[in-house]
């Protein structure tokens, strides 16, 4: 009888753990995996440049010298995100960015989230 108690307190443990995997965000709507080396800045065009559209860092990257968004004169208006790994950094970082497509003078329609899984070599 003993074992049969250990049997089966030794199948619902694994049990348990076979359920608690990790997985993705239910909001994320598109991913990307990207390979730099830390000496590389990544650039990356969102397309979006509509007067009421846009895009915001919602989970910053952390081994990064540069992780941001810019929009000016030097992106022709369009979104653009910029990272680069600190010098001393290998390994994997992410950053998510949440998108604003689709305004029509009523503000977003089309929200998003972006995923940018990197993997810094040297």
């Amino acid at each position: 009888m003993e074992k049969w108690i250990k049997f089966t307190l030794l199948f619902f443990v694994i049990l348990i753990f076979l359920s608690c995997k990790e997985e993705e965000p239910d909001n994320v709507t598109d991913e990307m995996y990207v390979t730099i080396t830390n000496s590389e800045t990544y650039e990356y065009d969102f397309m979006i440049s509509g007067d009421e559209e846009g895009a915001i860092i919602k989970t910053q990257a952390q081994h990064f010298l540069i992780s941001e968004i810019v929009r000016d004169a030097t992106t022709n208006w369009s979104v653009v995100y910029h990272y680069k790994p600190q010098d001393d950094f290998f390994g994997k970082d992410f950053v998510e960015i949440q998108t604003c497509t689709g305004g029509q003078s009523t503000g977003c329609t089309d929200l998003g989230i972006v995923r940018i899984n990197f993997t810094i070599t040297n």
